[in-house]
């Protein structure tokens, strides 16, 4: 009952959308070939997508699919189409599951489309402001409270809808919707009017206030993104000694083309790093994972063989839903000889087991072997939603291997492992919609997790607005001064 409750809500939200999305200039399509696209869409989900049932059982997933379906008419556009589908998409709940704009309707959004001009923070689940939308206008550090008079916790739930992130994990959605990416998914997802009515609320009366503002296009809501300045271009890694018998390691990526850019090679980083670490004695070790959106298979293994000193196993299994896939035409692989090469890759690399299921053999990507001196001594992991895949099964081996302590936000990533690995770009024929629909399933070995939720920190801090305005790391702060008085032994 709970699960129809919930969709008739969300597509209620999906019924005002879609109207309020018809009256812009896009291509429309006939019915008929909005089913064709919604049921190839939906099949290679099912056959494909090997993790597509770790948090939903088929009938929660058919009666979603059946609701969606019944939203099909004549004459959508693609924006209107893509509303209808992204949630089924987002019910996968899995965040390698990625679900992108036809090139038409992108291009639209990028020369016509029309955005609230607004970067935005969300602070545990508060949103606010970061930039002044007009010189007239100064809400700068306001929390926003409505647009267009619907309340931002609506509008924040119905945008979550679409959104696909692992299990039931809220924090990586809010820190997707940061920056102005509120904005660019509101135009995509609600509608593109001229003008927008906000109500926000200032933090030092208390007192809310409504104010009309102008729409912008999206050069000039790339130019708020970039003066607020939220993201800017990280480094790979990054060893530093904080203060005596503390160092931090910082990992934004496991990624290694993004450390080959920067001429940097990882292992010997990371190497390097301890061989530091030994050498000047250290104690407290903290390891910034805030960022890490993970990366290239087994660089997590490869951190992690520092930091214990006791064997483990990485993966109960490695699952993939089969040795071939009959939606080839439609996908990146529509070509004979990369269809092949995929199959061979399948093929080689799992086999049938006893129970039925496609596993990948254990010879492939074998567990890193421990080091003789691994770093025993206190060790504090900070986190947040962002930190994902490779970066959230570290996070995940570490909890159930170490003592380590955990400070910030949930991670972003699924406890107990993510499908992805190899994928298959699918493109509907007619609408164009993309979809990457991953392939393995990678369940991890451990068990003191919750199912469906990252890794839950021991110190659950987020930075309050005014630490963001004063550029204060709130988080390391917390975890310096932690380090500073607790002695703590690591291994388990």
């Amino acid at each position: 009952m709970f699960l129809i409750a919930f969709y008739s809500c969300k597509n209620e939200n999906t019924k005002t959308s879609t109207n309020t999305l018809a009256k812009l200039d896009l291509k429309k399509y006939p019915k008929s070939e909005l089913i064709n696209d919604f049921e190839l869409l939906t099949n290679s989900l099912k056959e494909a997508h090997t993790g597509i049932y770790w948090y939903n059982t088929e009938k929660q997933f058919d009666s979603l699919v059946g609701v969606q379906k019944n939203l099909l008419k004549d004459s959508l556009n693609g924006l209107q189409f893509y509303n209808i589908v992204s949630p089924i998409v987002s019910y996968t709940k899995e965040d390698h599951c990625d679900i992108y704009l036809p090139e038409d309707v992108f291009e639209f959004l990028e020369v016509n489309g029309t955005f609230i001009p607004l970067s935005v923070l969300s602070v545990n689940e508060k949103i606010h402001i970061l930039n002044n939308p007009s010189e007239d206008i100064e809400i700068k550090g306001f929390e926003l409270k409505k647009i267009n008079g619907k309340s931002i916790t609506e509008i924040y739930k119905n945008l979550f809808n679409t959104i696909a992130s692992d299990g039931f994990i809220k924090q990586s959605k809010y820190r997707w919707l940061d920056n102005i990416r509120l904005s660019t998914m509101y135009a995509s997802t609600i509608g593109q009017p001229k003008e927008f009515e906000i109500e926000v609320s200032d933090p030092k009366t208390n007192s809310n206030t409504l104010h009309k503002i102008q729409s912008v296009n999206k050069e000039n809501l790339k130019s708020i993104s970039k003066e607020v300045g939220l993201y800017s271009d990280l480094e790979p890694a990054k060893f530093k000694i904080l203060q005596p018998n503390t160092a931090i390691l910082t990992f934004n990526t496991f990624h290694n083309v993004l450390y080959e850019e920067n001429d940097i090679e990882f292992k010997k980083f990371v190497s390097n790093s301890f061989k530091k670490i030994d050498s000047l004695k250290v104690k407290n070790l903290i390891i910034d994972l805030r960022e890490n959106g993970g990366g290239t298979e087994g660089n997590e293994d490869y951190l992690f063989s520092y930091l214990t000193d006791k064997p483990y196993n990485k993966y109960k299994d490695v699952e993939i839903s089969s040795f071939n896939y009959s939606f080839y035409q439609y996908t990146d692989y529509a070509k004979e000889e990369d269809f092949k090469e995929l199959e061979n890759d399948i093929k080689k690399e799992h086999s049938l087991a006893d129970d039925g299921r496609i596993l990948r053999r254990k010879d492939i990507e074998k567990i890193e072997p421990l080091k003789p001196n691994p770093f025993l001594g206190n060790i504090y992991i900070l986190t947040s939603g962002w930190t994902y895949s490779g970066g959230a099964e570290f996070s995940s081996l570490m909890r159930q291997h170490t003592n380590a302590i955990f400070i910030g936000e949930e991670v972003g990533g699924g406890f107990y492992g993510n499908t992805s690995g190899y994928g298959l770009e699918l493109k509907l024929p007619n609408t164009k919609i993309s979809v990457d629909i991953p392939l393995l399933k990678f369940s991890l070995d451990v068990d003191k997790g919750e199912i469906g939720r990252g890794v839950i920190p021991d110190y659950p801090i987020q930075p309050t607005f005014e630490d963001y305005l004063n550029r204060e790391d709130a988080i390391l702060e917390f975890a310096k001064k932690l380090s500073a008085k607790k002695t703590l032994p690591n291994s388990v």
